[in-house]
């Protein structure tokens, strides 16, 4: 399956067919289909998307192809898994460039899930987990991950709210880490802290129903 195909299974699906032959090379389509990807991202945020970075999209679209060959592909070398997945981003961190490696990396809480169920100490895993914790917007649900920079996007009003966002629909309370995410979802939350108890107990916030007869405040 070249890359262009691959892509177009994740937006139709999420569900894709890899093809074990290994190759650096993006078929000429990748690119279309990348900015089909931040097109229709773009209609779905709550404010407006950071500029979209071609490049940081590429990237971040062969590093998810190539992680998905590597869990497909058992008899690939550590050292091999290691380059590919340790190669650094053309661009450097800003919200554009996180922006336009999430179109893809946002999948890659699914790849870790999947890792894991077939082995926890699987090497592909660490490699991973080390993308994941490099780039946090696109990583939130996945376990284990520790003080995580989020300075590189949260600034943007559009991907500060997708951030919060998924931490609340994932309940991920590991996400939170003082200011400023738990005043971003503080401010999601309101006065209904029902909407995610997983997250409102811990930040202690506590809405108009729990202050009424016959509610215990959070």
């Amino acid at each position: 399956m070249s890359l262009s195909h691959f892509l177009a299974a994740l937006i139709e699906s999420g569900r894709v067919t890899i093809s074990l032959a290994f190759t650096e090379e993006a078929d000429a389509e990748a690119g279309a289909v990348l900015q089909e990807m931040d097109r229709i991202t773009r209609l779905n945020l709550a404010g407006k998307a950071p500029e979209f970075r071609p490049e940081a999209a590429l990237w971040a679209a062969r590093l998810l192809h190539h992680g998905c060959q590597f869990l497909a592909g058992r008899d690939v070398e550590l050292a091999v898994i290691s380059q590919v997945l340790q190669a650094p981003c053309p661009a450097p961190h800003s919200p554009a460039t996180d922006y336009s490696a999430d179109l893809t990396l946002q999948y890659l809480p699914d790849l870790i899930h999947t890792v894991r169920q077939v082995a926890t100490g699987d090497p592909l895993l660490q490699e991973l987990l080390g993308v994941a914790r490099e780039w946090p917007l696109s990583s939130v649900g996945v376990a284990g991950l520790e003080k995580l920079d989020v300075r590189n996007f949260i600034s943007d009003p559009a991907l500060r709210q997708l951030y919060v966002d998924r931490i609340l629909a994932r309940e991920d309370a590991s996400r939170l880490d003082g200011l400023p995410v738990d005043q971003a979802v503080r401010e999601a939350l309101g006065a209904f802290p029902e909407l995610c108890r997983a997250l409102a107990t811990p930040l202690q916030i506590s809405g108009a129903m729990d202050k009424t007869p016959g509610h215990a405040a959070v």
